[in-house]
């Protein structure tokens, strides 16, 4: 691990961006030339493209246990394009730097710019070697150190096992988003935490808004276009603050929203599915427009990846297609179904050899509407709810309908904000949008509004309200359309007076959530893991044996997320119950039983038959913790202790003769 300061991050940082035009940009300009597109069209399309190409190297690879190929994948595709560059080097144009700056849409710049920065504020932090210890801050923290894990699992497995509970495969979760981060690791030996939070969060962030402006230049939409929808890709917020402001007069920003731009990168198998969708929707178009079978492959290719980064945004972009299918077939378009039905095949390889067992839906009703409302911070708006507990109890259904749908109607004017602007359009407008994107996005919209409205799911719970965030971040295409149309033909008074009303209404969230970050940046609010205990994972991550590790459940982070995991590099007994295991739907409850038998049972010999069972040769430990059953201490050895960390080895000979002596038989 390295500072920031420290010379060789930087130069990582340097190697990263060689790493990615080998691995990602050359596999994806050989297809994406093909297509006769403007340059930057070309290059950033190339580099989403090769990503996913990326991906899916590392996924077929690894499951045919033919890792290496992937070093063949990368001089393949780097021969061939110094086949292609070598013999017309000269026909290449002259760079000319002023005339690209004479053309650069500076606004544009800016919000792109900006959005980055604030964007990376919640989580470029994260693992970053201080003189306190290691650093994570801000954003989720505990998912954060979930995504190391994960990758970490991924360089040295495939298919990858939980990082928590080893040996159990990945269930019930995307983790492709983690193939991409792991892949460059493997290959390219580069660091996976600075891999996985300084360097790829620069790259996707940039590219989200790289990938929006693409898409509308191939559509046809001009800049402006373009201006609104990095605006609220990278700064849409809701409007709980106003509701706040309204009826309670204070601390706008205290409760927190469904999502907002800043909020992007806490997220990274949703940001890169967003990325990935914005260059699905390029090819799509071209597709669409150009009926090519090779635009309809890459497409489909592109697609299918979706719901391996982000099941939900997965069954947008899914729902859509199978509605536009639908079309085609009706039409009697049976050539347009082709890209289709491989999206969908190309789609189940990737989900369900992980998802098989994940849990369906359920339906709530109405309760996402009501424990909205009951929120504290909403001042009296909760009376909404308590009157319509009154009519539900004198069964007035009429009111209760009445309430149910003022209820619903609070919920989604303060979740999704200004996006909401989104719902102004006309046939006229509508129609300016080419047919089939209308018919995929809004087929995508309805779809997902209804899970996330009235359903929980069996695995995950209340995490349905991932369909209601891709509503909010891809809804901002129409969002942005809407700005864009009714704008155009304004005065420029008008123009600027209605600008700066959307403008004043939809940054202030995520302008407040980046200050709050800089600040707990500033005051070193966050995670720490100290130098002390550092060192005590250095030591188990230079022990060479396979034994698996056992956590105090007293360490309460490695609870949360399986921290020691990727520090020590081993494979850990019981790690992460609460943001992995138990969000998966994995049953841990023997583990579970084996951890209290050792750190809180009176029995020697029954914990040293679970340690031998289990092939546990490690325990990691608070200095305090004592085992109630002393004996113990006669196959229990302690090798390293400081003020942060103990950790002690099970002699395996020592443990087998006192469980021959004293064991029960």
């Amino acid at each position: 691990m390295i500072t920031l300061t420290d010379i060789f991050f930087w130069l990582d940082g340097v190697y990263f961006l060689v790493a990615i035009l080998l691995a990602f940009y050359l596999p994806g300009v050989y297809f994406i030339s093909k297509l006769k597109l403007a340059k930057l069209q070309e290059i950033v399309l190339s580099f989403i493209l090769g990503m996913v190409l990326w991906g899916w190297q590392g996924f077929v690879f690894g499951y045919l246990n033919i890792r290496w190929l992937s070093y063949i994948y990368l001089l393949l595709f780097l021969f061939l394009w110094l086949k292609k560059v070598v013999p017309s080097y000269k026909q290449y144009k002259r760079f000319e730097p002023f005339k690209i700056l004479k053309n650069t849409d500076w606004i544009l710049t800016l919000i792109i710019v900006l959005g980055v920065f604030i964007q990376l504020t919640s989580v470029w932090l994260t693992g970053v070697l201080t003189t306190k210890g290691l650093y994570f801050c801000c954003g989720n923290i505990a998912d954060n150190i979930l995504m190391i894990s994960y990758t970490n699992e991924i360089v040295n497995n495939f298919p990858p096992l939980e990082p928590g509970m080893f040996a159990t495969p990945i269930q019930n979760y995307h983790y492709w988003g983690s193939i991409i981060a792991g892949e460059l690791v493997r290959v390219f030996h580069l660091p996976v935490i600075a891999t996985s939070y300084q360097y790829m969060t620069v790259f996707i962030s940039l590219f989200l808004g790289l990938s929006a402006v693409i898409f509308g230049q191939i559509v046809g939409f001009k800049k402006a276009f373009a201006r609104w929808l990095a605006l609220f890709l990278y700064f849409g917020g809701d409007l709980i603050w106003v509701l706040i402001a309204l009826y309670r007069g204070q601390d706008f920003f205290a409760m927190n929203p469904l999502e907002s731009g800043q909020q992007f990168l806490e997220n990274i198998p949703r940001a890169l599915a967003i990325v990935v969708f914005f260059t699905f929707m390029s090819l799509f178009y071209l597709w669409i427009k150009r009926k090519n079978k090779f635009l309809g492959l890459l497409m489909a290719v592109v697609a299918a990846t979706i719901v391996g980064f982000k099941v939900y945004v997965g069954i947008f972009v899914l729902s859509g297609l199978a509605v536009l299918a639908v079309v085609f077939l009706l039409k009697r378009k049976f050539d347009l179904l082709v890209p289709i039905l491989v999206t969908f095949l190309l789609s189940a390889f990737i989900y369900f050899p992980v998802n098989s067992q994940a849990g369906g839906l359920y339906y709530t009703g109405f309760w996402r509407f009501e424990n909205f409302i009951l929120q504290g911070y909403l001042g009296d708006l909760n009376r909404l709810e308590y009157a319509r507990l009154i009519y539900v109890q004198h069964h007035n259904w009429p009111r209760m309908i009445q309430y149910e749908l003022i209820l619903a109607s609070v919920f989604i004017f303060a979740i999704f904000g200004t996006k909401l602007v989104g719902l102004l359009q006309n046939r006229k407008s509508l129609s300016l949008i080419p047919r089939e994107i209308n018919i995929l996005l809004i087929a995508g919209i309805l779809v997902s509004l209804v899970p996330g409205l009235f359903f929980s799911q069996s695995t995950g719970g209340s995490n349905t309200f991932n369909f209601l965030v891709s509503i909010f971040i891809v809804g901002s295409i129409y969002s942005a359309f809407a700005c864009y149309y009714w704008l155009r033909d304004r005065s420029l008074t008008v123009k600027v007076l209605i600008i700066l009303l959307v403008v004043s209404l939809t940054i202030p969230r995520s302008i407040y959530q980046a200050y709050k970050n800089i600040s707990n940046i500033s005051s070193g609010a966050g995670f720490y893991i100290s130098k002390d205990e550092l060192k005590g994972l250095d030591f188990l991550l230079k022990q060479k044996d396979d034994s698996l590790v056992l956590v105090d459940p007293k360490i309460l982070m490695d609870i949360q997320s399986p921290y020691i995991s990727f520090l020590s590099d081993k494979k850990m007994f019981l790690s992460g119950q609460h943001d992995e295991l138990e969000a998966h739907g994995i049953d841990f409850s023997t583990r579970l039983k084996v951890r209290d038998t050792v750190f809180n049972g009176n029995d020697a010999s029954s914990a040293s038959a679970q340690l031998l069972k289990y092939g546990i040769g490690y325990l990691y430990t608070n200095p305090a913790t004592n085992l109630y059953s002393t004996d113990s201490a006669k196959y229990l050895k302690t090798v390293f202790l400081n003020k942060d960390i103990k950790i002690m080895t099970v002699d395996k000979n020592k443990a087998q003769e006192y469980l021959n002596k004293y064991g029960k038989n």
